[in-house]
């Protein structure tokens, strides 16, 4: 049976990239359809008809059907992966600070998706993640929304680690849970590595035993200075080899400030979490991934969103279980979801404030 993937976003870079990254992948195949939707005004739908043609040029081989679609009513996509809305800009390197202006964008891609495609299973790649789970959540099946951030983190440490083991990623596994920003929660209890080479174990306790002497959130603080007095001054690779020399867990949170500011975003990046997120849907292989979900117990009793490990299916998500959390590890995640909570609530209050003035 064919499947049908729709990107609502799809003209931004993000958007752009992850078209690329999803026929370069193989995960679709001939009469399958990649649906690339517009923002319902001519220059979004020019430049997306400019950018199928490209696609096609590119990736025709395996005949997936590329359409563009000019609006969000004409989605139809059996999964639906959401990129739109306002990005960072550096007058919002914070992702939380986009929350009041994506908002209304988030609720109008609810009511069209409630409408047309209710069925459907839906990533989320817009920022915050959280506020857009929980937009959709309301308005959709909870178990077939999840946001992307937490695979995309756990991606970056496990690279961080790798790098300072001198191995590949694929040889790391490690989890990153609470939110796709400031309330992030690396977790040292779930590093794994699949080689077995004792000298690396050793190697893998130092850093542990590092990371633990300052409290995370006293290492980040002070890396951030350093950081923000660097960019100030342009002076971008003496921020990154500062960063580099950062533990692991310290080194995620701060090293997509410096990428923000020169980028604004982190297309290649994104889109492959998104694929990671996609592809565990698609194959349907029982493999681990990471995502912000609206929680009601399954995870630590947590209610709420909250980035946590997932299985995901075409059908939706189900948690799974981390067996080596410690009791710190609990602590830590449920004060991260807290945080998400008063972030949410705080954002709807505001808006609703706007609304009333």
């Amino acid at each position: 049976m064919s499947i049908a993937v729709s990107i609502i976003g799809a003209s931004g870079a993000v958007g752009t990239t992850l078209a690329t990254h999803i026929l370069r992948s193989d995960l679709l195949g001939a009469y399958d359809r990649l649906q690339l939707v517009g923002r319902g005004i001519s220059p979004s739908t020019a430049k997306l008809l400019a950018t199928r043609i490209d696609l096609l040029d590119a990736f025709d081989d395996e005949r997936v059907e590329i359409e563009v679609v000019p609006n969000i009513e004409d989605v139809d996509g059996d999964v639906v992966i959401i990129c739109a809305g306002k990005t960072i800009s550096s007058q919002s390197m914070n992702r939380r600070d986009l929350g009041a202006a994506n908002l209304p964008i988030f609720e109008h891609i609810a009511d069209a998706c409630a409408s047309r495609v209710p069925d459907s299973l839906f990533i989320v790649v817009s920022n915050p993640v959280e506020l857009a789970v929980q937009v959709l959540s309301h308005k959709l099946n909870r178990h077939r929304v999840l946001g992307m951030g937490a695979q995309q983190d756990s991606l970056r440490f496990a690279r961080a680690i790798a790098k300072d083991l001198g191995i590949s990623r694929r040889e790391v596994r490690a989890s990153v849970l609470g939110e796709h920003g400031q309330a992030m929660v690396p977790l040292w209890s779930t590093v794994e590595i699949m080689l077995p080479d004792p000298a690396l174990q050793d190697v893998l306790s130092q850093l542990k035993e590092l990371g633990g002497t300052i409290p995370l959130e006293e290492r980040v603080a002070a890396l951030q200075r350093q950081v923000s007095e660097l960019l100030r001054s342009e002076d971008i690779a003496e921020a990154y080899e500062i960063t580099r020399r950062a533990s692991p867990d310290a080194r995620i949170l701060v090293e997509p400030m410096i990428t923000g500011h020169a980028m604004r975003s982190t297309p290649n990046a994104t889109a492959n979490a998104t694929l990671h997120c996609l592809g565990a849907a698609l194959m349907n292989d029982h493999r681990r991934v990471h995502g912000q979900v609206s929680l009601q117990g399954e995870f630590l009793n947590l209610d709420g969103v909250c980035g946590v490990p997932l299985h995901v299916n075409r059908d939706g998500w189900q948690v799974a279980q981390l067996d080596s959390l410690t009791a710190d590890d609990q602590v830590q995640i449920r004060r991260a979801a807290r945080s998400i909570d008063c972030y949410l609530n705080s954002v709807c209050s505001q808006v609703d404030q706007l609304v009333e003035v």
